[in-house]
């Protein structure tokens, strides 16, 4: 490690990177490159209010303030925070939370959701769907706002996910394009403004000013650069939404005279996404929505909770893409010819069948080994869903667990319509949110895609047309 530290933490120069996910958090140290020096991590905590469940961010904090100290060697002159979207922070004139910061797998009660219903934008508007529980930030905001008018008062700023760490960091307030186009209710893409609904509610002047992910929003604050040991004058970047960080990744190591890919992200979400696609036929009622890239373009994208339905579907007892299991290209086809189907949804959480229950049918051999095998058809089904819905029949970049799952990606690659690469760093999140804070100089090319081998493709297609009748059905039932 010592030679790792000595061979590229000089003259200041490596990027500390933030990534606080709804499953985990993560503090890794990038060197100019992209090579990763140092990473920690630690499961996301969470907390009960007496009204809803929270992110317990002192928790964070308090490790993050650990780590940097840990870290204080390598050299970092600049930190970047990454975060996932459907939440915000309230702060009063005195810098402090006015409420914790809302989990947005909570259910919002009524009579507040539907309230909320009624008032929120068209999807024409904003992109964003109607989604359950507190997956539009504004249904937050709302029922915030209406729960505890007083309290509400009291809020002065309003800071996206990634802009609240670099608050933490920096005091700086900041607001930034590609959390308030997450779905949020907040954003009209088209128009790059505010929306209708956050401009009448009064919310848009509380969000700071609208900067570039990769901006630097202010220098480590006295505290956090004695805590931790820091220099004070190392910078902290605005920040920017998980997902568009490892687009911008993987889009930087693309040919430039080729078409951009379609991307698909994976992790607790699976999200496609086309960068230059139409925004024409989303369907708002499965999923679909126009996210806004680093830059504020509209980014049509289609999503489910692919993570969270493998644990499921294996009962908890597998990794989230199954490569600690006995699983094999035998198993996968054995699976198939017996016929046995995972039926979509088994969450409450949006994607492209949200009003069916998620079923497991056939499964003649019920093992952790075919339960896995399961688990995989079904996350390859609904992604190849996903991308057809935002009609990706183009290249396709996979990232994440995924990318490292090479069952995973064949069955993909069998029923995708184009070449299909994975990206071959280990944290395309890491690695672009780091890229983006050094936007604008010049960095070393790296190699990052490797073309997938397509597995099993007569069964696959065979086994997607099955899968497809049985869901048509349950849709019509």
């Amino acid at each position: 490690m010592a030679g790792r530290r000595d061979q590229y933490a000089h003259n200041g120069r490596n990027c500390a990177v933030l990534d606080v996910g709804k499953s985990f958090a993560k503090l890794s140290v990038v060197a100019p490159g992209g090579a990763i020096l140092a990473e920690r991590r630690i499961a996301t905590p969470h907390l009960k209010t007496a009204t809803f469940d929270a992110i317990d961010t002192e928790a964070i904090f308090a490790w993050l303030l650990r780590q940097l100290a840990a870290f204080a060697d390598l050299d970092i002159d600049r930190i970047i925070p990454v975060a996932h979207g459907a939440a915000c922070a309230f702060l009063d004139d005195d810098g402090r939370l006015v409420a914790p910061i809302e989990d947005y797998e909570f259910a919002i009660p009524e009579p507040f959701a539907g309230d909320y219903a009624r008032i929120r934008p068209a999807f024409e508007e904003t992109l964003s769907p109607a989604l359950p529980r507190g997956l539009n930030l504004g249904a937050q905001i709302h029922w915030f706002s209406r729960r505890d008018p007083e309290a509400f008062a009291r809020v002065r700023h309003i800071l996206t996910y990634p802009q609240y760490w670099a608050w933490r960091l920096s005091g700086a307030i900041t607001c930034e394009v590609t959390s308030l186009g997450c779905h949020s209710d907040l954003w009209s893409p088209r128009e790059g403004r505010f929306s209708s609904l956050a401009r009448n509610e009064g919310w848009a002047e509380r969000f700071g000013p609208v900067r570039a992910a990769w901006e630097t929003a202010g220098t480590l604050s006295d505290a956090v650069a004695q805590a931790t040991g820091l220099r004070p004058d190392t910078r902290v970047h605005v920040g920017v939404h998980d997902s568009n960080a490892a687009l911008a990744a993987l889009l930087s190591g693309w040919p430039a005279d080729r078409e951009p890919p379609a991307l698909l992200s994976t992790g607790t979400w699976f999200i496609a996404m086309a960068p230059g696609g139409s925004l024409d036929g989303l369907q708002a009622g499965r999923d679909c929505l126009g996210a806004v890239d680093v830059f504020g373009r509209p980014l049509p994208c289609a999503r489910f909770m692919g993570g969270r339905a493998f644990e499921i579907i294996t009962g908890g007892t597998a990794a989230m893409a199954g490569g600690h299991l006995d699983v094999d290209a035998h198993t996968l086809s054995d699976v198939m010819h017996d016929a046995a189907l995972a039926l979509p949804s088994f969450l409450d959480a949006g994607g492209p069948y949200p009003g069916l229950r998620g079923e497991i049918r056939g499964l003649k051999n019920d093992t952790p080994q075919t339960r896995a095998a399961l688990g995989l058809l079904y996350q390859a089904l609904l992604s190849t869903t996903c991308l057809d819905m935002i009609q990706s029949g183009r290249d396709l970049l996979i990232e994440g667990m995924a990318a490292r799952n090479p069952l995973l990606c064949g069955l993909i690659a069998a029923l995708h319509d184009g070449p299909v690469y994975c990206n071959a760093a280990t944290s395309a999140v890491t690695t672009g949110a780091a890229a983006l804070a050094r936007y604008g100089e010049a960095l070393p090319p790296r190699v990052l895609h490797r073309r997938v081998k397509p597995l099993l493709v007569p069964d696959m297609q065979a086994y997607r047309r099955l899968w497809t009748s049985a869901v048509t059905e349950a849709v019509a039932a």
